[in-house]
């Protein structure tokens, strides 16, 4: 009996031991589901306020990128080491740092690019920022090799292509600074941010086509102020639809609260070169002063002073131009403007002067060719050449204008219809008209065909020197019509139509002249 009891006992401890190991055991599964179902929701959860903070950045305004922080600060309250919100936040306040100057952007851009390095972020966000950091220490050349470092393992992102671009263009590498930033556009098209660092280099090197890469910025955010901006600052540096470039910077000012320093820097600064089209110097200088004081390293602020200074003959625009060159030397306008206005402001040797500190700059600076090659960039920079020859020929030196004239020809780039040109031009004033025919006639087809009025102009003088009346008159016809298809003022052409009545009457040919005229007025009507 007693062992039949100890039996049935044991089955029975057994039965409810069992049942209370399987509920044990559910709980803790149970338990462990949740862990994970909760590990799972947190990192969505994370993930979401990320990629919340990454779109709404992207917008690019100052306030745009504080209400991008608050997902991230979102993101951090929950998890204070999640490493792509670290990155996220990095780049965040990277560029408060850097483009606006946000008080305590630079620590906490630092802090959080240290954190996502910590937690190993490969996020863009977290290399881009840390090739800007290199950059904005000086270290130029350490952060175009580390985006190249990295490019080379695969890496191929916007930022990437952003900063190494940035570094690229500080040292005087335009081609493969303009390749990067297109290839930046390209892969991240709804970012402003982009499209603006390519309109900043177009504008810095006088090319054209700045002012529609900045209107590619507000296909993200059509109220995007740098996009403004730069579309304003294209406009006003081609002399072009200036009273609408005015009308956005006071909508863009009209908006203060909004704005940070610098970005009323850089519309009070466009205001200054505004009034010095106008030719109230004064008033320019007023304003780049005011602009001055809110964003000391603008350069186009500190531009607007120099050129303000020039106009008036003051010696203080030579001091003017070297602080702005200081500032920004690797952009060839403000050394090639700023040489031509100090010429005109009667210092040819300091515009000389400011030119050498740009051949100082870009003499060691090479590129690479398609085929491989690499070349100087001197060698191939024409304008630069014909910039110099034009000042050195109004400061008198003929022979040395002659000679970087031929520089300017034998680089063989873009400009060389204005080389040719400006050869021909000085061989005409030595009056060796078989010469400049020789130079010119490459530039002045006899159909018509040409680019340059000014070269038919030329071609013109020529052959009246060769009383070859007729000819002459043809040329001078060929420049009225490509001076009109420009849009070239009616004054202009009237004054080239009596011109010519003018030099015909003075040799005799008085029918020619009437002739001349019967047949130029309608083509400048």
């Amino acid at each position: 009996m007693a062992a039949n009891e100890q039996a049935d006992w044991k089955k029975r401890e057994s039965l409810s031991s069992a049942m209370v190991q399987i509920i044990v055991v559910a709980l803790i599964l149970a338990g462990a589901v949740f862990a994970i179902y909760k590990r799972g929701a947190t990192k969505k959860q994370l993930s979401e306020l990320t990629s919340a903070a990454r779109t709404t950045a992207m917008k690019g305004n100052p306030a745009d990128l504080r209400n991008a922080l608050k997902s991230v600060d979102e993101a951090l309250a929950i998890d204070p080491k999640y490493p792509d919100a670290l990155a996220v936040g990095a780049s965040i306040n990277t560029d408060l740092w850097l483009q606006h100057k946000e008080p305590g952007a630079e620590a906490k851009a630092k802090e959080m690019l240290a954190g996502a390095k910590t937690g190993d972020s490969h996020l863009e966000e977290r290399y881009g920022s840390e090739a800007m950091h290199l950059l904005a220490a000086g270290d130029v050349k350490g952060s175009e090799e580390f985006v190249e470092a990295l490019r080379k393992k695969g890496a191929s992102t916007a930022r990437l292509f952003y900063a190494q671009s940035l570094a690229l263009k500080m040292q005087g590498n335009f081609p493969l600074a303009r390749t990067g930033f297109l290839a930046a556009m390209d892969k991240a098209w709804k970012d402003p941010l982009f499209a603006c660092a390519a309109g900043d280099m177009m504008l810095e090197e006088g090319a054209n086509g700045a002012g529609d890469t900045f209107n590619k910025g507000l296909t993200g955010n059509s109220d995007h102020f740098r996009s403004k901006l730069g579309i304003a600052l294209a406009r006003v540096q081609k002399k072009e639809r200036v009273g609408e470039a005015e009308g956005m910077i006071k909508d863009v000012l009209a908006r203060d609260s909004e704005l940070t320093p610098p970005l009323k820097a850089r519309a009070v600064a466009i205001q200054a070169a505004i009034a010095n089209l106008a030719a109230q110097p004064d008033q320019a200088i007023s304003m780049a002063d005011q602009a001055i004081a809110l964003n000391g390293e603008d350069p186009w602020a500190l531009f607007a002073k120099a050129n303000g200074l020039a106009a008036k003959k003051d010696p203080a625009a030579v001091p003017a131009y070297d602080a702005v060159v200081s500032k920004a030397k690797f952009a060839p306008v403000f050394y090639f403007v700023g040489a031509q206005n100090l010429q005109e402001a009667g210092m040819p040797n300091e515009a000389l002067a400011l030119l050498q500190k740009y051949e100082d700059f870009f003499k060691n600076v090479k590129n690479t060719t398609a085929d491989g090659k690499e070349v100087a960039y001197l060698e191939r920079d024409d304008k630069y050449w014909l910039t110099r020859g034009d000042v050195l020929l109004a400061s008198g030196k003929q022979d040395d204008a002659m000679a970087a004239y031929d520089k300017a020809i034998a680089a063989k780039s873009i400009n060389i219809s204005k080389a040719y040109y400006a050869k021909g031009a000085l061989l005409l004033s030595q009056k060796q008209f078989d010469k400049a025919a020789e130079i010119l006639q490459d530039i002045t087809p006899p159909d018509g065909t040409g680019t340059n009025p000014q070269a038919y102009m030329a071609m013109g003088d020529v052959m009246f020197s060769r009383k070859e009346w007729g000819p002459g008159c043809q040329n001078y016809a060929f420049a009225l019509t490509r001076l009109k298809a420009t849009q070239a003022p009616r004054e202009k052409l009237n004054d080239i139509v009596t011109d010519v009545e003018k030099k015909l009457k003075a040799v005799g040919q008085k029918d020619v002249a009437k002739l001349w005229v019967e047949e130029a007025k309608p083509l400048i009507q």
